[in-house]
């Protein structure tokens, strides 16, 4: 099974995403070649495990609940915009501060599953939400621009209270997520 681990968003954040995407839809004059991420399925993801053993899930849960114990509930403000690639590939919502607590259990997570045999995460750890993904040349300059005339954006907040482990199913009408465990922070 391919699983990751992320933190969920609330609804008010997730409807504030859709009005996001509504507006940068408006500003865009071509929008083939972008897949928009629909906003019940948007989340922050920790740790992306890949293609998973199905009896590796209870020792996947065990090492997710030993990381939340040692952790407590923070706040992460979305509040800027921006694109992975040149030309872009990924546009997302980010955070615009550094938030130690996320931080921290980034690192605890990508320890702990170095330990498990995971593969260590070599990217810098950059807190985001996908909102769209660009598979072709033109529409992901042209959506650069767009975003550099954005400027900040007031998402809003979420209180982040747990870790949700998921198994990701890819179909030709999207990922279909199923959350195998919720584990609570301290």
């Amino acid at each position: 099974m391919r699983c990751f681990i992320a933190i969920d968003i609330n609804d008010k954040l997730r409807s504030r995403i859709d009005r996001l995407q509504r507006e940068f839809q408006r500003r865009l004059k071509n929008q083939s070649g972008i897949k928009w991420a629909r906003p019940e399925l948007i989340h922050l993801t920790l740790k992306f495990l890949g293609d998973v053993e199905d009896d590796r899930a209870e020792e996947i849960s065990g090492a997710i609940e030993r990381i939340c114990a040692a952790h407590k509930s923070f706040e992460l403000e979305f509040s800027t915009v921006g694109t992975f690639g040149r030309p872009a590939k990924v546009l997302w919502l980010g955070t615009e501060k550094a938030n130690s607590e996320l931080e921290k259990l980034v690192q605890d997570f990508e320890q702990a599953f170095e330990e498990l045999g995971f593969i260590k995460e070599q990217r810098p750890f950059s807190a985001h939400l996908t909102l769209a993904r660009i598979k072709d040349d033109r529409p992901g300059k042209q959506l650069a621009e767009v975003v550099t005339g954005f400027g900040k954006v007031d998402a809003g907040a979420i209180t982040a209270d747990a870790v949700c482990f998921y198994k990701s199913q890819l179909t030709s009408d999207g990922p279909v997520y199923t959350l195998l465990r919720k584990i609570n922070f301290t």
